[in-house]
């Protein structure tokens, strides 16, 4: 049954899916081309809310500009300045000051007449002197003068830059302007910056935006936000429109990084160009009515695909994810029955026989354990058991040689050792020994090989740590290691050979270093070694150091055992890695058994 349910399981999530575009898919649509008309109309309403924006600050500062100039007209035929300048020298001087003094509360009535007025100055050229609001008369021409000083190509009516400062000026008599002769005065207006800009500041309300009055052709520029990165990119821009003869328009460029729509106008009267720029961000972020449709459309999407998706859940999934829990359930170990549906359904009858299948689950499960129990525990003792024969047939050589050779004492010495040496393996049947009494039994075996070896062979036996040596060890696992490195590492060194043995430990892991000086490891040799390690096969014979790692690998576990490397001496390097199983702990292998 359940082999026929996986096909219409892998059906039916497409088609449910299917379902779900069917559904969404057309209010997403709808929401989405409603947000886009949005978005386009906001796009286009502001377009041109900027546009009559910039439209109406121009027209405000170009009036403004007429206002000046219209004063200065009217000033430039001023009796009282025409006869300061002219008779001065036969002037009596009461009537010399009170030309003057209705000369200065005329210059006060100008600039008091506009906000933008920072000074208004009248440079009297025939008598040498100016008459300004701030400095009342002066005993010589200010430096200001040279702002407004008639030449060849100055235009009266077009601003003048001068040292950071603006002015307008108008000269007496006016047809002598461009001519050689010097006039008789000339009146300047210097226009308030600061104000300019406070007034451009207030042109736009939005966060991060400014407007800008730019003149391309003549080098000035008032910045209300004064942000000199963004006035380098408008400069650039403007310079682009001039030569494009570009004069209105609003068009998205980046300032910083980040998009703005700017929005200008060229004044003929200024010269300059009128930016106001605005975050594209805190444009769009305003498209609340648009932004509210789609988020109502959305969550009356997300409700309907909520209710289709409980009902679907009600009816199919939540039955399949309750059968799929049990069975990940049982891949991890936990053989339990599943509680039936109410419904008699297919899915009451999927349950019924998934608790058939995990009863009869449980019964196997428990033959298979028993019969892994059995033949793990025969394993060990056939690998406890390989190393008795080799041992034996070495020593009894050994003691051959020794006879043969009549040295009686070491005959002797040596059958002490072979007595401790046996006394340990039968005195006790159990396959595992504290680590203390291996370490203790691996020092008797290297005494039994320095009577074969004599002083050839030195061995550097460390102590082991306090708190090693209850650990629970399998039985001869150091000896077969020691045994190695005399009969492939040292055999064949005529002298000066060594075996080093060390103990330590880290948290729970207790390492035991085995490493001689031996000169015929080649780098295949480990390699090979290497790899047999790695290798573990149920129905391989293992033997010497592999003996050793399969049985740290079954009683330990697969992150214990042996690894091999090549030592500093140049010889082989053992590193045996076994776990923290204290003396006094039950075995779980033998009770088991």
């Amino acid at each position: 049954m359940i082999r026929n349910l996986l096909p219409r399981r892998f059906t039916l999530f497409p088609k449910l899916i299917f379902a779900f575009m069917l559904v969404i898919a057309p209010l997403y649509i709808l929401g989405l081309v409603i947000n886009q008309m949005g978005e386009s109309r906001i796009k286009s309403e502001l377009s041109s809310s900027l546009q009559s924006r910039v439209s109406y600050y121009l027209s405000s500062l170009e009036a403004e500009k007429e206002h000046m100039q219209k004063l200065e007209q009217e000033m430039l035929s001023d009796k009282d300045l025409i006869a300061i300048s002219v008779l001065s020298d036969i002037m009596p001087l009461h009537e010399w000051s009170e030309r003057v003094m209705r000369v200065q509360s005329k210059l006060q009535l100008v600039l008091n007449s506009s906000v933008y007025i920072k000074n208004v100055s009248a440079h009297m050229l025939t008598v040498n002197r100016t008459l300004s609001i701030k400095n009342a008369i002066s005993d010589k021409i200010e430096d200001d003068y040279e702002a407004v000083k008639p030449g060849e190509g100055i235009e009266y009516n077009d601003f003048q830059y001068w040292n950071d400062r603006l002015f307008l000026g108008l000269a007496y008599p006016d047809e002598i302007r461009n001519s050689r002769t010097m006039p008789n005065y000339v009146l300047s207006i210097e226009l308030d910056i600061g104000q300019l800009r406070s007034t451009l500041r207030k042109f736009t309300d939005y966060d991060r935006s400014g407007a800008v009055l730019l003149g391309p052709g003549n080098g000035w520029a008032i910045d209300g936000a004064q942000d000199a990165d963004k006035l380098a990119v408008l400069e650039s821009f403007s310079a682009n429109l001039a030569e494009l003869g570009t004069k209105e328009g609003i068009e998205p460029i980046r300032m910083d990084g980040e998009k703005v729509l700017a929005a200008y106008r060229y004044s003929e009267k200024f010269g300059a160009y009128l930016f106001v720029y605005v975050p594209q961000d805190q444009v769009f972020g305003r498209i609340h009515t648009y932004g509210m449709l789609f988020w109502i459309l959305s969550i009356v999407s997300v409700f309907i695909v909520v209710f289709y998706s409980y009902w679907l859940y009600r009816l199919i999934h939540m039955p399949l994810q309750k059968l799929i829990r049990s069975f990940r359930k049982v891949e991890a170990g936990e053989m339990a029955p599943v509680s039936l549906p109410k419904r008699g359904d297919e899915f009451h009858y999927l349950f019924q026989r998934f608790n058939q299948m995990v009863d009869n689950l449980q019964q196997l499960i428990h033959q298979v354990y028993e019969q892994k129990l059995r033949a793990k525990s025969s394993e060990l003792k056939q690998l406890q058991s390989q190393i008795n024969p080799h041992f034996l047939y070495n020593t009894y050589y050994i003691l051959f040689r020794l006879a043969k050779m009549n040295e009686n004492e070491s005959v002797a010495s040596f059958s002490r050792y072979l007595g401790e040496y046996f006394r340990y393996i039968t005195r006790s049947k159990s396959s595992e020994v504290p680590l203390e009494a291996e370490a203790k039994h691996s020092k008797t075996y290297v005494e039994i090989q320095n009577v074969r070896f004599g002083n050839r062979i030195a061995v550097d036996f460390g102590p082991v740590p306090d708190d090693c040596k209850d650990i629970i060890v399998p039985k001869l696992i150091i000896q077969p290691i020691l045994e190695n490195a005399y009969q492939h590492g040292l055999e064949n060194k005529k002298a000066n050979g060594s075996i080093v043995v060390g103990f330590s430990r880290a948290g729970e892991v207790v390492a035991i270093t085995v490493e001689d000086n031996g000169e015929s490891l080649t780098d295949e040799t480990l390699k090979k070694l290497t790899a047999d390690l790695l290798d573990q096969k149920l129905d391989k014979e293992y033997t010497g150091l592999l003996n050793v790692h399969q049985r740290l690998f079954i009683m330990f576990g697969a992150e214990y055992g042996i690894k091999v490397s090549r030592g500093e001496s140049g010889g082989l390097k053992v590193d045996l890695h076994i776990g923290t199983k204290r003396l006094g702990q039950t075995n779980e292998l033998q009770s088991e058994e």
